[in-house]
């Protein structure tokens, strides 16, 4: 395992530098694509090198040189830093083809934990190739989770370590190709009106699987569903979901040159501060809770949850209905629909 680890170190830090020579600066234009996909491409490199450092620590906690602290640590930093990309349908292909590789949710059945407890049980000496092989349900953030929260897992017994140590090094990988994969900009040939498309359509994706990552929790009232919850088992579902939010306001924000700033140039100001505040009112008042687990246990929890989704469902409605509408954009299929 050394030798991969070696490997994704000395390619991460090539690619570390390239992004910091090449695209590491603010862009000086006041050109929307120029912004967003700046936003796009620092978030691809922060999420690479926080799953190197997962990978690190994962090794160093395996080989008593680091606290399990400091592993969950590192593999939250990894989860947030996934938050940013996560549910985007618009980017390059070779970025997308790996989201559920890096993630997979939602685990309806708990295949998650089945395939983990299936591969512990396996004479078998891990690798990455291996861990390729495997079902993506063993391959990416849900799977370490998994090793590191649940009460099937045998941490830090050698074959946890061995198989875990392979998963957060294939991870790496995968999220290195996300990072390649920004390395040039998608969007750079397009004309405005395709951009606009593109550009609330990024929006617009990452919406609907956020307010997913609720519904389906809370399902028909009365009769939630919370291990459909986002990382239940470390229960901090809730957190990632306001990582996602905060991540779309970047987006619409742009440095001061995106959609926002598009909208009030078009004469839309009023539409423009109605959205603004509303980002802003759902982070001011976002639940104290982390989990989303927890909450759906009680009924003021419920309605504490079901409260959230009503403001994404209001801010679904000013991108997909009244920008669409004002800006004569028609929002393309999305990818998270009838999963």
């Amino acid at each position: 395992m050394k030798t991969i680890y070696l490997l994704l170190s000395s390619t991460v830090l090539l690619t570390a530098c390239q992004s910091t020579n090449e695209s590491n600066q603010v862009p000086n234009s006041t050109n929307m694509i120029d912004h967003v996909y700046y936003i796009e491409q620092q978030s691809a490199q922060r999420l690479v090198e926080s799953s190197q450092r997962l990978t690190e620590s994962f090794e160093g906690y395996c080989t008593n040189q680091t606290e399990k602290e400091t592993v969950v640590m590192q593999w939250q930093q990894t989860m947030q830093a996934w938050m940013a990309l996560q549910g985007q349908q618009r980017g390059p292909e070779a970025a997308l083809s790996v989201n559920w590789n890096i993630q997979f949710w939602p685990d309806k059945k708990n295949t998650t934990g089945r395939k983990m407890s299936q591969l512990l049980k396996k004479d078998q000496i891990w690798n990455t190739e291996l861990i390729q092989q495997q079902s993506v349900t063993t391959q990416g953030l849900g799977a370490i989770e998994w090793l590191l929260f649940d009460k099937a897992s045998t941490l830090p017994a050698s074959e946890s370590c061995q198989l875990g140590q392979a998963i957060t090094a294939n991870l790496a990988l995968n999220t290195l190709k996300v990072d390649q994969a920004w390395q040039v900009n998608p969007w750079s040939q397009l004309d405005e009106t395709m951009w606009l498309n593109e550009y609330i359509a990024l929006l617009a994706n990452q919406l609907d699987y956020s307010m997913k990552k609720l519904s389906r929790p809370l399902a028909k009232i009365g009769q939630p569903r919370p291990y459909f919850s986002e990382s239940w088992r470390s229960e901090t579902s809730l957190t990632w979901l306001k990582y996602n939010v905060e991540a779309m306001q970047n987006i619409y924000l742009a440095n001061g040159v995106g959609l926002d700033d598009y909208l009030r140039k078009q004469g839309h100001a009023d539409l423009a501060d109605r959205i603004e505040d509303h980002f802003n009112s759902t982070l001011e008042t976002w639940p104290e809770s982390s989990s989303l687990f927890a909450e759906l246990q009680t009924k003021s929890g419920y309605q504490n949850a079901l409260a959230l989704y009503n403001k994404l469902e209001y801010l679904k409605y000013l991108i997909h209905e009244e920008v669409a509408i004002e800006l004569n954009i028609a929002i393309g299929f999305n990818a998270t629909d009838g999963d």
